[in-house]
Order: structure tokens, then C-alpha cells, then sequence
């Protein structure tokens, strides 16, 4: 019983002691100038007493206005806010995180901005988010170049960012607002593209089309960014193009119409997105006819061909087998088509593999076609199922 009692007593007295210098420290720091109150703060902060580092926040903001451009002002800021950590704030969390955005809103220190991020990058907020995507946006907004705190804050949304931080990123990529900063935005916004996939497919329907064009071809050179996301990007834009009206087309060019559509069936076919069979299939008749009238070459409309039949349906067949016909034909009354393009809709049949074409593909092998087209054919028979 006695030791009890005196084990009661002796931490009464630490607590006590504890309690005296907590509230020594606090008089310090009020009392001194802008050095002493960095050692006060130092002081606090190894004794485990975080409310010195608090009051110097609250002081910070306070003399702002003033001191914002003082070297030791901003040491002082440095020391406080890296002195913070999870252990030494419970309880006081949310009274910390505020103060830190606070002052954040109105420094102009990278360094001091810097070090607030890194709290928040171990200890995040929804406040602080919105913070930094503020931020970044004023940033993008007035064309500032890239600094150290530009870097911090394009880390911290790839990393705790929302949904406002991928939309701020992407853009800042798109109109390459920092072209040479741009792999840095890329990756960072990668990172969210996942859980922020319903915000492409907005972002890319809604624009014209030559913006649609760059961002397919970013998120394509994005490796963070899944196939299942370019191939349905690629779906929802070719559909448009397919179901735009002639009013619509008259505000488009036309070869940002052309470009979007071969970059969409390329995109679709990299990405093995079958679920796009239709709407590709479906393009052939327009992409035939842009070839006719020569809007495309015959190195984008081979391409075109191999592209759809990379993600068939059942009608693929169908239609690529009318189309042979029609070039069998023309090559029968003396109008021989390109030979790439016969090879590559041959090629594409025997790869399919329905016999439904084998009509067609036979036809082939009695024409006068190249040795090369014949020998195609041949190959591509010995390929069909049946």
C-alpha cells in the first residue's frame, strides 16, 4: 500500500513538473521574438508537447500580412508544421488540419507550402484535397511556371486526390498548359484514371472532335490507364461519329471527323474490345466510302479493314465477304483494286474463319489478281471452319 501511495505521488509531482514547463514553454514563446519562438518550438516539440507548435500556427497567420516575406517567419512555419505528427495531435486533429490550410490559403513560401502538403500527404482531408486542387488550378489558370510546390501539389492529387484532382490534371495535359511537365501530370492522373473512368467518358463525349482526338491518343500512351478504358472510350466516341447528323457535321471538320474514327477502330482493336464489334463493323460502310472518294489512302483503309475484323461480330464476315464481291467484280470488268486492300480483306476472312466466305475467297483464286492476292486466297480457305 505504501509503495502505491508513493508511486501516486511521484507521478503527481512529473505530471505537475510536466505541467510547469508545458506552460514555461508557452510563456517563452509568447514572450520571445521570431528565433527564440523556434526554439521554444523545438524545445516543446521533444518533450512530446505539440500545443506550443499550435500557437505558433495561430501566430503565423496572425502576422502574416506582416512577416509573410521574413526569412525566419518561414523557418519558424517549417519547423512547426514538420514538428506535427499523428501521435503528438490526437485529439486536436481537425484544429490542426485548419489552421494548416489557413495558412496555406495565404503564404507565398514554396517552402512552407511544401511542408503543409507533406502533412497532409501522411495525414489527408477531404479540406486539404480541395486545397490543393485549388491550388493547382489558380496555377493552371494564370500559366505559372512549374516550382517545387507545383511538383508537390501534381504528387499529392495522384496520390489523395478526387475526382476534381484527375479532372484538373487531365486538362492541364490536354491544353498543355507545361508541355515539359506533362509525363509528371500524366502519371500522377493515371493513378486516379480507374476510379475516375465515368469521367473520361464525359470529358471525351462532350468536347469537338479534335480535342477527342487528343485525348484518345493520351490515354492511349498512358500505361496507367487500362485497356477496358481506351477500348470504351473508343466505343462511345466512334458512335457519335457514327451517329452524327449532317447539322453536326457542319461544325466539324471533316478530317478530324476521318482522323477520330480510324483512331477510334485502332484504339478498339489494340484494346481487344469486342464489345465495340458492332459499332466497328457498322463504320465500314463509311470509312468505304471516305476511301472512294479519296479522303483516306489505301494504307489507312487496309489499316481500317484490319482493324474492324481485329474485333468481329457475326455480321463482320458478311460484310467484308459483300466486299470482296464487289472488288472481285470490279476486278472482272477491269478495275483491279489496290492490292493491299484485296489482301487485307482476304487475310481478314481466312483469320475469321467462317466459311460463309468461302464463295468469295474462292472467286479470288480465278481472277486475275496479283500471284500474291491468289496465293492469299489459297491460304485463306485452307483456314475456314466448317
Amino acid at each position: 500500500m505504501k509503495k502505491i501511495i508513493a508511486f501516486a505521488f511521484g507521478l503527481s509531482a512529473f505530471l505537475l513538473a510536466f505541467a510547469e514547463e508545458k506552460n514555461s514553454n508557452v510563456v517563452d514563446f509568447y514572450r520571445g521574438n521570431i528565433k527564440d519562438k523556434i526554439s521554444v518550438v523545438k524545445k516543446s516539440m521533444e518533450a512530446g508537447d505539440s500545443s506550443v507548435a499550435v500557437r505558433a500556427i495561430e501566430f503565423l497567420i496572425d502576422t502574416n500580412e506582416v512577416l509573410a516575406n521574413d526569412e525566419d517567419y518561414n523557418e519558424l512555419a517549417e519547423i512547426s508544421i514538420n514538428s506535427f505528427n499523428s501521435r503528438n495531435i490526437v485529439g486536436i486533429e481537425k484544429q490542426v488540419s485548419s489552421k494548416l490550410c489557413s495558412l496555406f490559403k495565404m503564404t507565398e513560401s514554396h517552402r512552407v507550402k511544401i511542408a503543409i502538403m507533406d502533412f497532409f500527404n501522411v495525414m489527408p482531408s477531404a479540406e486539404a484535397v480541395q486545397m490543393v486542387n485549388d491550388f493547382f488550378y489558380k496555377k493552371m489558370q494564370n500559366h505559372n511556371p512549374v516550382d517545387e510546390s507545383v511538383v508537390k501539389a501534381v504528387e499529392f492529387m495522384g496520390s489523395k486526390g478526387n475526382a476534381a484532382s484527375f479532372n484538373r490534371l487531365f486538362i492541364a495535359d490536354i491544353l498543355e498548359v507545361w508541355p515539359e511537365f506533362s509525363p509528371k501530370i500524366a502519371e500522377c492522373y493515371g493513378n486516379l484514371a480507374e476510379e475516375n473512368r465515368r469521367e473520361i467518358l464525359q470529358m471525351i463525349v462532350s468536347v469537338p472532335a479534335d480535342k477527342k482526338i487528343v485525348i484518345l491518343n493520351k490515354i492511349n500512351a498512358n500505361p496507367k490507364i487500362s485497356k477496358k478504358i481506351c477500348g470504351e472510350c473508343a466505343e462511345n466516341v466512334l458512335l457519335t461519329v457514327i451517329n452524327k447528323d449532317e447539322e453536326v457535321k457542319s461544325r466539324e471538320k471533316k478530317e478530324d471527323l476521318i482522323t477520330l474514327e480510324l483512331l477510334c477502330l485502332e484504339t478498339i482493336a489494340n484494346a481487344k474490345w469486342t464489345r465495340a464489334s458492332a459499332a466497328a463493323t457498322k463504320s465500314f460502310d463509311r470509312v468505304r466510302s471516305e476511301y472512294e472518294v479519296k479522303d483516306i489512302t489505301d494504307e489507312q483503309f487496309t489499316k481500317a479493314i484490319c482493324n474492324i475484323a481485329a474485333v468481329a461480330g457475326s455480321d463482320t464476315v458478311v460484310v467484308l465477304s459483300s466486299y470482296l464481291d464487289f472488288l472481285n467484280k470490279s476486278t472482272e470488268s477491269g478495275h483491279a483494286p489496290a492490292k493491299e486492300v484485296v489482301l487485307s480483306v482476304i487475310n481478314s476472312l481466312g483469320e475469321l474463319g467462317d466459311n460463309r466466305a468461302f464463295d468469295f475467297i474462292y472467286a479470288a483464286t480465278s481472277l486475275e489478281y496479283p500471284n500474291e492476292v491468289v496465293e492469299a486466297a489459297k491460304s485463306a480457305i485452307t483456314k475456314l471452319k466448317w
